[in-house]
């Protein structure tokens, strides 16, 4: 080892740890507190469509979604991009001017409109907020900007309907979740970022926000120089992150990109990732919350120089606390983990990738740093290297004590190379849908993307049908052309028997991506197209003899227990809020067209029956 090699401090990984809402100084996780040095500035589709907006006549501009969205950052940008100043001037005037008080006209030789700008509408009472909404349609020259979240939002507008600019923002918030329009005039504008996908790909790189954050903290090797002379480098978990995530050749890009899926299926199972929670959840993926001091710390406390670094490895942090006794903190600092732990692969057994990565091994390279596990027993340490499979783990112990130790070391193992087995491809060769357990994963991805044959579409929505038919208790054919809705009046008698209130032909159901739902006329200021979007839902329309649609939007666990029951038992305490949705749904149908006259359908044993009273005689037909 050169003699000029000693501990280093990385200021790259003190300033990671600065977005962890654990971390005594972080001031990262907020745009007011950040320096042009320290920023992360990431393209968005919403400023972009922002500054559409504006070139294209805007006079009202509101920017809501939930905390952390990026609300407060698109107004710094806005002043910095539209209005041409500087990055450091442009975050003085945000937190000097950006209260609503003030106009912001555009640096000097500039031709642009004068904006007024509230970042934060939750810090004005009720009136003074309808107020400045009031007032905009009276000051010419000027653009009003206001961020507000959802609930606030809602709240300013619904307390002042007789004002016309307030009832006007009311209704388009409104009917933007049915028409999908950001704005109908192109003078009011709602930009909800309650849509955003940290996760979706942008048309002009093909990379992601997430990618891109990956690509900032990663791959640039500027900001990791330092630890090539660190003499702790070759036992650091930290750097390590970085090699599985940067230096390995084609599979770090395979990495990240399984890590974006990952996002991908949980905001596609309804959850909301914000921007600051990613720069969170990429912070912690790559420190674990450890600094360099700690690296020191850890080094010099352990009895081994290996064998404890796999606890920070990026894959098990993801799915699993690398401090126990901190997982409450960590979860309600990034909720987002706690979604992560439901999908850990270490917990899925499959017999193709066990048997290669847990019995055959040497499926990884041979002594990698996060590969060494600490095995004691009989006051001896001994460090196993995984990447030869578990053998290695099954020693000689001499007491209860030590076998149970034995047992749970092997677990950690085993749950560590299932979850990089996952990232790395290795073993079965299914798609991540698969592997996660989302048996019709695929069948929900190809129908958003729109790549399924006449024949695979005409196939899943005989399988919808019959997922519906098992949600009402029907049980019928799986070929079963026709959807029988059960009379929510009188409900089912048992599972062999139901009064049904009315049938719909298969050809009356549509199946359509939530983008495609929508009945967008408007082609300049669509929802999709005003942030980084990603369908998160299938939309199950019914629609008869030019009646309006009624829809259904099924995110991916709801489309999971559908297509489930359309197979046989599904667990209702899982599905509980989904299988109540959904019955709601069927029921509503149901009494929309209840069948008129005598006649009344009969399921029993299995056939549907016709049930007639005819001059005081009760007649019964099998169809």
């Amino acid at each position: 080892m050169p003699s000029d090699q000693s501990p280093k401090i990385n200021g790259h990984v003190a300033r990671l740890n600065r977005f962890l809402p654990f971390s005594a100084a972080h001031d990262q996780i907020y745009e007011e507190y950040q320096t042009g040095d320290d920023s992360l500035d990431l393209p968005t589709i919403a400023l972009q469509y922002t500054q559409k907006a504006l070139k294209g006549g805007a006079r009202c501009i509101v920017l809501t979604g939930d905390a952390g969205h990026g609300k407060t950052h698109l107004c710094r940008k806005l002043i910095e991009e539209y209005l041409g100043y500087t990055s450091q001037e442009s975050r003085e005037i945000l937190v000097t001017q950006c209260n609503g008080q003030y106009t912001i006209g555009p640096k000097d030789g500039l031709s642009a409109i004068k904006l007024r700008v509230h970042k934060d509408y939750s810090e004005l009472n009720l009136e003074s907020a309808v107020d400045l909404i009031e007032r905009a349609p009276s000051r010419e020259n000027e653009v009003l900007i206001i961020c507000a979240n959802e609930g606030r939002l809602r709240a300013v507008v619904n307390s002042s309907t007789s004002n016309p600019e307030c009832k006007k923002i009311a209704e388009l918030f409104k009917q933007s979740f049915n028409t999908g329009l950001s704005s109908i005039d192109g003078k009011t504008h709602i930009v909800n970022l309650n849509y955003q996908s940290v996760a979706a790909k942008l048309e002009q790189s093909d990379e992601s926000l997430l990618t891109k954050t990956f690509q900032s903290w990663v791959n640039d090797g500027r900001r990791w120089t330092i630890c090539n002379t660190c003499s702790l480098s070759a036992l650091c978990p930290i750097k390590n992150n970085r090699y599985l995530l940067a230096e390995s050749d084609e599979l770090s890009k395979q990495r990240i990109s399984k890590i974006e899926e990952l996002c991908e299926v949980i905001e596609r199972l309804g959850h909301v990732i914000t921007i600051r929670e990613m720069l969170m959840l990429v912070s912690f993926l790559i420190t674990g919350g450890m600094t360099c001091s700690d690296i020191l710390n850890k080094c010099t406390s352990e009895t081994e120089k290996t064998g404890w670094q796999h606890t920070w490895a990026f894959y098990n942090v993801l799915f699993n606390p690398p401090v126990p006794e901190f997982a409450d903190r960590i979860y309600k600092g990034i909720p987002i983990l706690s979604v992560f732990r439901k999908l850990d692969p270490g917990s899925i057994a499959s017999r193709a990738v066990d048997e290669k990565i847990l019995n055959i091994g040497e499926v990884f390279p041979f002594n990698e740093l996060d590969l060494q596990f600490s095995l004691k027993s009989s006051n001896k340490i001994k460090i196993v290297d995984a990447s030869q499979g578990i053998d290695d783990f099954m020693g000689n112990p001499q007491n209860k004590a030590e076998q149970i130790k034995e047992n749970e070391t092997t677990a950690v193992a085993v749950r560590a190379l299932r979850r990089r087995a996952l990232f790395d491809d290795t073993g079965e060769k299914g798609t991540l849908m698969s592997r996660l357990g989302f048996r019709h994963g695929d069948s929900f991805l190809g129908m958003i993307k729109g790549c399924l044959t006449p024949t695979e579409l005409v196939k899943l929505k005989n399988m919808i049908i019959s997922g519906l038919h098992a949600i009402q208790g029907l049980r019928m054919s799986k070929s079963e052309t026709t959807l029988h809705l059960v009379d929510p009046a009188f409900g089912k008698a048992s599972a062999d028997a139901a009064i049904i209130a009315r049938r719909i032909p298969t050809n009356h159901l549509q199946m359509l991506p939530a983008s495609k739902a929508w009945n967008i006329n408007e082609k300049n200021w669509n929802l999709n197209e005003s942030v980084d979007w990603i369908d998160r839902t299938i939309v199950i329309r019914v629609q008869e003899n030019g009646q309006q649609p009624i829809d259904i939007a099924l995110d991916l666990l709801a489309f999971e227990c559908v297509t489930r029951s359309a197979s046989g038992y599904v667990s209702e305490e899982f599905y509980s809020h989904e299988i109540r949705r959904i019955r709601s749904f069927l029921g509503r149908l149901a009494a929309l067209g209840k069948s008129e006259g005598g006649e009344i359908s009969l399921f029993m044993k299995g056939r549907v029956h016709n049930v007639s009273i005819d001059m005081d005689v009760i007649q019964v037909g099998g169809v």
